[in-house]
């Protein structure tokens, strides 16, 4: 009996894990013409008064899209929010300067993604 109430256990233990956090994909990236910036997983790069976009997801270890959320840690410098289309972000270059975009899934901090603002180069 003692045996089987720990297999019981163990079952129940095992059932209970949810599917854990596995990637990110991050695609579609667009940038403001004509001067463009760009979204990677190391580097958020848009040139003040500019926006950019790109289409991220974040995936458990199922391949099924997680709940996720980005938020800037220094809103003053760059500005993220969701747009229309699900798990679509626009990042807003507000200041020149440099902070962190926290990306979330689940609740749980996955990635951080240095983003920095710089200053609109001169036109040709």
């Amino acid at each position: 009996m003692r045996m089987r109430a720990a297999v019981l256990a163990s079952a129940l233990a095992l059932g209970a894990c949810g599917a854990d956090y596995d990637h990110t994909e991050i695609t579609n990236v667009k940038g403001s013409p004509p001067f463009p910036g760009s979204v990677s997983y190391a580097r958020i790069v848009v040139p003040v008064g500019m926006v950019v976009t790109a289409h991220v997801v974040s995936y458990d270890d199922d391949h099924k899209a997680m709940a996720m959320g980005l938020q800037s840690m220094d809103p003053r410098v760059v500005e993220v929010e969701g747009v229309v289309s699900a798990n679509d972000y626009a990042f807003f270059g507000l200041t020149p300067g440099t902070t962190d975009v926290q990306l979330t899934a689940a609740g749980k901090v996955v990635l951080i993604v240095t983003a920095v603002v710089t200053n609109q180069p001169a036109l040709p």
